[in-house]
């Protein structure tokens, strides 16, 4: 899969059909008066609606599946619910691409991302998330797709061997973090470089004829690059501390050949943007 992962709208603008329906049928909901999925009603609309923000009065639209509409039907329904869709706005947007044959941990393992500091590595039920930029409106994850799938036990999952390996490459934006803000402008999206300052990198080597105490250092550093990546394990230092413990123990590495993941993510994007869907994709297809 490539393309749009989420996309949220937000509007004070709303059709009064279908403020009358989330009024009559919807539910209350934290920070909204009325919430309905409209999935559930005759039209049968792939979107989960917010009406009336609490604070703002603002109503917010959740794409389902989003990944299978692609633009022009994403923006059909965006004007079926709210009409003139000049002041609507993104309040977040997902981007992402899946790599067949490679694993999350050999992704993360040599990975680095330029300029950032926040990072970190999580794990739960659904497997282990590489979080190479973690912040409030600007996140970039790696994690294995098929393990999530199987947590849920998704059909897909199941087509899948045990030898197979899926990772993710997912970047997610929203306030200050987007780089476009009104739905009109989406399209520019296929000019942004979404993996700014990303790279790859072969994993360094102990140096040769270190003292017993030195090769320890040595392989502890290497240890934690194997467990946690080599973006994660170099943020567990400063910098200073980082260069200091690299130049010393190690041996610098020559720039791994990798998949050319910032072409691979233009490209899914444009194809999104213009209804280029490509299969397999994953969840079940929605008719336009």
């Amino acid at each position: 899969m490539a393309g749009a992962d989420k996309v949220v709208l937000l509007s004070h603008f709303i059709e009064s059909k279908y403020l009358k329906l989330a009024r009559e049928k919807g539910k209350p909901t934290s920070g909204y008066s009325r919430f309905i999925d409209l999935r559930k009603t005759p039209e049968e609309l792939p979107v989960l609606l917010y009406c009336g923000g609490i604070h703002n009065g603002i109503h917010k639209l959740q794409f389902v599946d989003v990944g299978h509409l692609g633009l022009s039907r994403t923006r059909k329904i965006a004007k079926t619910i709210f009409g003139d869709l000049r002041s609507v706005r993104i309040f977040r947007i997902d981007w992402c691409i899946d790599l067949w044959g490679y694993s999350a941990l050999d992704v993360a393992r040599y990975c680095r991302l330029a300029r950032v500091q926040n990072c970190s590595v999580i794990c739960s039920r659904s497997g282990i998330t590489f979080y190479l930029r973690d912040s409030k409106e600007h996140v970039l994850l790696i994690y294995d797709r098929l393990d999530r799938l199987r947590s849920i036990r998704h059909p897909l999952a199941e087509c899948c061997s045990s030898d197979d390996q899926v990772t993710r490459v997912e970047v997610q934006l929203r306030g200050r973090g987007l780089p476009f803000r009104r739905l009109r402008d989406i399209e520019r999206y296929a000019e942004v470089d979404l993996l700014s300052g990303m790279s790859f990198w072969e994993l360094p080597r102990k140096k040769e004829n270190l003292s017993t105490t030195d090769a320890l250092a040595a392989e502890g550093l290497l240890s934690q690059i194997e467990r946690f990546g080599l973006q994660v394990a170099s943020k567990m230092y400063t910098a200073q501390t980082w260069a200091y413990l690299s130049k010393k123990y190690l041996i610098p590495a020559s720039e791994l050949k990798f998949p050319n993941l910032e072409k691979l993510m233009r490209k899914g994007v444009r194809d999104w943007l213009e209804d280029r869907l490509r299969f397999p994709r994953l969840g079940k297809k929605v008719a336009s």
